[in-house]
């Protein structure tokens, strides 16, 4: 049965000016696990999760910045999986440049796996509009140059946007991808700053996805919301629904 948890950058207004408050009411939501972000940043973390019952599963850092804070943060957190979150659009523009992202994160594996954290890259839209190498989609292109040990988790809604067929996509990478980005909207452009939606509201058609995911992690996002712990709370239930 898949796991449902949050990224908390969704939540990051909130958790700045009240992260107390913002924890137990996402302890309240009935969520599995959490996906904060940048770990390496935020010491007070570990102490206010277990505070309010949540666990983080997983993890977005700048792994690359910095592998020895984001490691030690993961360690403290318990953290099962550290995805780096991004790298600049411009670099996946150019063979070499996808070729150094791969070959940076393969350089942290074993580093991370004797600590028993696996690490993995999470995508954009960006990725999927890149050009293509040698006639290969860039994202594909940039996978095949992974160590096997680096997993995925795909943003179905950004991937969606940039043109692919998430479902295709999915079957494609298998147990490579642990974990999903769930989240609706518009599916325009990420430059666009656009809002995202309630589950079930928007342009994406997430039952094909969900249905071909229940042994990965759903982790629900909004990058723009207007109100963003309703929001969430009401994703939360579809996901629950399903």
């Amino acid at each position: 049965m898949a796991r449902v948890s949050i990224q908390l950058y969704t939540l990051r207004d909130q958790l700045a000016s009240d992260p107390e408050t913002t924890l137990a009411a996402v302890a309240g939501m009935g969520v599995d696990e959490v996906e904060p972000f940048g770990i390496e940043h935020f010491d007070w973390l570990a102490d206010s999760l277990a505070a309010h019952g949540l666990k983080a599963g997983s993890a977005h850092a700048g792994l690359l910045d910095d592998p020895e804070k984001v490691l030690a943060a993961a360690t403290a957190l318990g953290v099962r999986t550290v995805f780096q979150p991004y790298w600049e659009p411009v670099q996946w523009t150019s063979a070499d440049g996808i070729r150094g992202l791969a070959e940076a994160l393969n350089s942290q594996v074993d580093r991370f796996a004797e600590a028993g954290v696996t690490i993995g890259y999470h995508n954009h839209d960006f990725e999927f509009t890149a050009p293509d190498v040698d006639g290969v989609p860039a994202y594909d292109y940039f996978v095949s140059l992974l160590d096997e040990r680096v997993v995925l988790e795909v943003d179905t809604y950004w991937a969606a946007a940039g043109g692919r067929d998430v479902p295709a996509l999915l079957a494609k990478y298998g147990s490579r991808i642990t974990h999903l980005h769930v989240k609706d909207g518009p599916l325009l452009p990420s430059d666009s700053g656009a809002l995202n939606a309630v589950l079930g509201t928007g342009s994406m058609d997430l039952p094909p996805i969900l249905d071909a995911s229940p042994d990965r992690v759903w982790v629900v996002e909004f990058d723009l919301a207007t109100s963003p712990l309703e929001e969430v709370g009401q994703s939360i239930g579809y996901l629950r629904e399903r």
